[in-house]
C-alpha cells in the first residue's frame, strides 16, 4: 500500500517502532547486567538517554527531514556508533555487545546491503573507541544468566521480528508485481482491441475511399478519381520522358436502347462495357466512367500508335458483343477519340479537350470508329 502525502514513508514508521522496543530491551538487560554492580548516575542517565529517549529523538529528526528515507539511514548508522559506545560504557559484557552489534548489523544489511554490514565494521567499533575514550577500557565479558537469558530471547525475538517484516515487504512485492502483470495483461488485451479496431477502421476507411473513388454501376473509377489521378501521371510522363495517351469513348446510339428497352437495358449494356474496359487495362491504365454513356481509358507510358490499335480492339469486341436482356439481345458499337502527350497537349485539360472532338469527330463521321485528334482537321471541320 502506497504512503499516502500525509503520512511519512512506511520504513521511518516500522524502523520507529523497532528501534524503540529493541532498545527498552536493550535497557532492561543493562538493568539486569547491574545486579551486584555499582553504575554511576552519568551512566544511568546515559542509558536513560541512549535506550529511553533516542529512538523518539530520531523518529522526529527522520520527520522533519525534507528526505526522511535519506535521514533514517545516517539514523542506522548512529544507532551503530551509540550502541558501540554503550557496551564499551558497560564494559563489553559478552551477551549484550553480542546482541547489540548483531541487531544492528543485520538491520543495517537488510536496509542498506552489504554497504550496511561494511558501514556497521567501522561505525560499531568507532563507537566503542569513543566509549572508551569517555569512560576508560573496563573489559568485563561475564553477563549475569537473567541477562544472557533475557538477550537470548531478546535478540531471537528481534531477528523474527525483523524475519516477519522482510516476509511482510517480500509479500507486498510479490503481490505489487502479480497486481501489475494483471494490469498489464489487461493492457495488452486492451491494446489488441484497440489494434484491432484500428484496422477495421483502415480496412473501413479504405473502402470508404474506394467507393468514393469508384462508378456504383461499373466498378470503374469516376470523373473524381480521374481528375486527380491524370494530373499526377502526366507530370511522372513528362519527368521520365514517357509517352501518355486517353481514349474517350462513347455509345452509340445510347439513348435509343433506354428509350427502346428501358434504363435495366442501358445499365447492361453499361456493365458489359465496364468489364470490358477493366479486361483490357493494364496494371498501371485507369478505367473510368466520365459520365453517362461515356467512359475514358488512361494509358500512361502508351505511345500514340499502340493506343490507337488498343482502340480499334475495344470498339471490335464490343461491337461483336451480345448482351441478352430477357428475351432480347443487345448490340452496340462505339465512337472512340484519342489524343496523346506530347503531341496532342501538354496539360490534363487540353488532352481531354482534344479526346472529346476527336470523339466528336468520330461520332459525326459516321460512328463505330476510332478518330485521333488533328489540329489540321479541326481546323478544317470548324470553316
Amino acid at each position: 500500500m502506497a504512503d499516502t502525502p500525509d503520512k511519512k514513508p512506511w520504513l521511518v514508521r516500522m524502523h520507529y517502532r523497532m528501534r524503540t522496543v529493541a532498545f527498552a530491551m536493550m535497557f532492561v538487560a543493562s538493568a539486569l547486567h547491574s545486579t551486584g554492580k555499582s553504575y554511576s548516575p552519568g551512566l544511568w542517565l546515559l542509558l536513560v538517554l541512549l535506550f529511553l529517549v533516542y529512538p523518539h529523538l530520531q523518529y522526529y529528526r527522520a520527520c522533519r527531514a525534507p528526505d526522511p528515507l535519506n535521514a533514517e539511514m545516517h539514523n542506522l548508522l548512529t544507532d551503530s556508533v551509540l550502541l558501540g559506545m554503550a557496551v564499551a560504557a558497560l564494559g563489553f559484557p559478552l551477551w549484550i555487545t553480542f546482541s547489540a552489534f548483531l541487531g544492528t548489523v543485520s538491520n543495517n544489511t537488510a536496509n542498506m546491503n552489504w554497504r550496511g554490514a561494511g558501514k556497521t565494521l567501522l561505525a560499531f567499533p568507532a563507537g566503542a573507541l569513543a566509549g572508551c575514550s569517555v569512560f576508560g577500557f573496563n573489559l568485563s565479558t561475564e553477563t549475569g544468566w537473567p541477562a544472557t537469558l533475557f538477550c537470548i530471547v531478546g535478540l531471537t525475538g528481534y531477528l523474527v521480528a525483523m524475519g516477519n517484516i522482510s516476509y511482510s515487504r517480500i509479500r507486498r512485492l510479490r503481490l505489487t508485481r502479480e497486481a501489475l502483470m494483471l494490469r498489464e495483461a489487461e493492457l495488452m488485451d486492451v491494446n489488441q482491441a484497440l489494434h484491432r479496431n484500428f484496422q477495421e477502421i483502415d480496412v473501413l476507411h479504405n473502402q470508404l475511399r474506394e467507393q468514393a473513388n469508384r462508378d456504383a454501376l461499373t466498378g470503374l473509377f469516376n470523373r473524381r478519381y480521374l481528375d486527380s489521378t491524370l494530373d499526377r501521371e502526366l507530370a511522372r510522363c513528362k519527368r521520365d520522358g514517357q509517352p501518355l495517351t486517353l481514349i474517350m469513348i462513347d455509345i452509340d446510339h445510347f439513348k435509343q436502347v433506354n428509350d427502346t428497352y428501358g434504363h435495366q437495358a442501358g445499365d447492361e449494356i453499361l456493365l458489359r462495357l465496364g468489364t470490358l474496359l477493366a479486361g483490357m487495362a493494364r496494371a498501371g491504365d485507369v478505367a473510368c466512367r466520365y459520365g453517362g454513356e461515356e467512359f475514358l481509358l488512361l494509358m500512361p507510358t502508351m505511345p500514340l500508335d499502340a493506343a490507337v490499335v488498343r482502340a480499334g480492339e475495344l470498339r471490335t469486341t464490343f461491337g461483336e458483343m451480345v448482351v441478352p436482356f430477357g428475351e432480347f439481345r443487345l448490340k452496340a458499337t462505339l465512337s472512340i477519340g484519342v489524343s496523346a502527350y506530347p503531341g496532342h497537349g501538354v496539360s490534363a485539360e487540353e488532352l481531354i479537350r482534344h479526346a472529346d472532338k476527336a470523339l466528336y469527330r468520330a461520332k459525326h463521321g459516321g460512328r463505330n470508329r476510332v478518330e485521333i485528334w488533328i489540329p489540321k482537321a479541326e481546323a478544317s471541320d470548324a470553316q
